[in-house]
């Protein structure tokens, strides 16, 4: 069963790049940099033509957020990247 745009709208907010950059109180460019297929780990994302749009709240990108929090080392004092099984 395929999940069409008016289903993916009501289960998430359908954001822009620069909504998802106001909301994460980081610079435009950082986000447009963050989908560009160059990225090793590119923000997920759905391309229309030359529009980027995100699914806010969507497991998928909270996913990608648990990816890249980094959390403090208790044993050094030091920061490491938190790892998910």
């Amino acid at each position: 069963m395929s999940v069409g745009p008016e289903a993916a709208q009501m289960q998430y907010e359908i954001i822009d790049c620069n909504t998802l950059a106001e909301r994460w109180d980081l610079p435009v460019s950082w986000v447009r940099d963050g989908v560009r297929a160059r990225t090793p780990d590119p923000i997920p994302h759905v391309k229309l033509g030359r529009y980027v749009r995100f699914e806010w709240k969507s497991p998928e990108l909270g996913e990608w957020w648990a990816r890249h929090r980094v959390t403090p080392n208790r044993n050094r004092g030091e920061s490491q990247k938190e790892i998910r099984p």
